[in-house]
């Protein structure tokens, strides 16, 4: 038995231990400072002012200093959600760096009123290194304040920084021959590509179409489209964008279900850019929107039109079931393309495999149909 004890004592055994150091040294605190960080993080305001209050006279503590976790007092109080705190800090010109990002991430819509309202001063205090250090942030360049703001879809913060007039950058094609698309290629083509998405994922955000657009359904039956055939060459994020093209689809719907009466549903169905066109009756019939749906290909939002359709637009209905001998050219191709083409497709082309069933004997069965 002791022959084994020291076996175990034996130093021999710990011959293939790796050694482990500190590679990255952190600031050291001192008392002051850590209490200071303490009494922010309990959201004790009579502490921290006069921490603050000593702090401008015998110069003791570092207001900006960070805690091991890398945060300010400042990005401590907006984790914490304590508005009467980040307001004394910011009276005290603390840095603030990335705060207005963090508290768009954690959706604290006072914290970023503040720290939109802030006025940088000229000269800031004693800032510790790390936090000039871009890559120590938790952000990357390309990420702006609203489009981490469209990210969340938080409605208020949006609003907020419209208000301020930020606005979103233009994405380019994805073979963009401009210098600044082939030199952010050049350095980093992941990097690049994850850009284009983020600002994509930004104009899809429902809170900004709604916020932004005068025409919410032109945006995203645009949008969504646009995004469709972006998953089809950048291989890298198919998933995602066939997952945005779907929200835009989700929000034309979700959209058109808030319609309250008939007469909203005329608008929306008919809606046109050109408003020279309102003074005409008969070409404020023509389903514009409807339309707009099919030629973008918007299958989650064409059945609610096509059924709101059938229960508001009696005439047609009534000239198509009735009147069969009455239709019209463009009548025929849009209740063909928009409601009998899924019935009559398939079984056509059942009967004759292999062989491309052409429009032309689709509109023909279909005249058949109504007779």
């Amino acid at each position: 038995m002791s022959q084994l004890y020291y076996r175990r004592r034996d130093p021999s055994c710990y011959r293939d231990r790796i050694p482990l150091r500190v590679v990255r040294s952190e600031a050291e605190l001192s008392c002051q400072e850590k209490a200071y960080l303490s009494a922010v993080e309990r959201g004790d305001y009579g502490s921290v002012k006069r921490a603050l209050d000593e702090a401008e006279i015998y110069f003791k503590i570092n207001i900006n200093c960070v805690d091991p976790l890398g945060r300010t007092a400042l990005l401590i109080a907006i984790e914490n959600e304590n508005l009467e705190l980040i307001e004394l800090l910011l009276s005290y010109n603390v840095h603030v760096g990335d705060a207005l990002l963090h508290a768009i991430r954690k959706e604290v819509v006072g914290a970023v009123e503040l720290l939109l309202n802030h006025k940088k001063p000229s000269g800031e205090k004693q800032v510790p290194p790390i936090l000039l250090d871009k890559q120590f942030s938790d952000f990357t360049p390309d990420i702006t304040p609203i489009i981490l703001a469209a990210h969340t879809n938080n409605y208020e913060i949006i609003k907020l920084l419209v208000q301020k007039g930020v606005s979103v950058p233009q994405p380019h094609e994805v073979r963009c021959n401009c210098m600044e698309c082939v030199s952010s290629s050049d350095v980093d083509s992941l990097r690049h590509s994850r850009s284009r998405l983020n600002i994509y994922r930004a104009l899809s955000s429902p809170s900004l179409i709604a916020l932004s657009s005068e025409d919410p359904f032109l945006t995203a039956f645009q949008l969504s489209w646009e995004l469709q055939e972006l998953s089809k060459v950048e291989n890298e994020f198919k998933t995602e964008y066939e997952e945005l093209s779907h929200q835009c689809k989700r929000f034309a719907k979700d959209l058109l279900d808030q319609t309250r009466s008939s007469r909203e549903l005329e608008l929306i169905l008919n809606f046109r850019d050109d408003l020279s066109l309102l003074q005409d009756q008969e070409s404020n019939n023509e389903l514009a929107r409807l339309k707009l749906a099919i030629k973008y290909r918007q299958k989650e939002v064409r059945p609610s039109l096509f059924y709101f359709y059938l229960h508001f637009y009696q005439p047609i209905r009534f000239k198509v079931f009735i009147f069969p001998n009455k239709l019209t050219i463009s009548d025929l191709n849009f209740c063909f393309s928009t409601h009998l083409c899924p019935f009559v497709a398939p079984p056509l082309i059942s009967q004759s495999p292999g062989v491309t069933c052409s429009l032309s004997r689709l509109v023909c069965v279909f005249k058949r149909l109504c007779h």
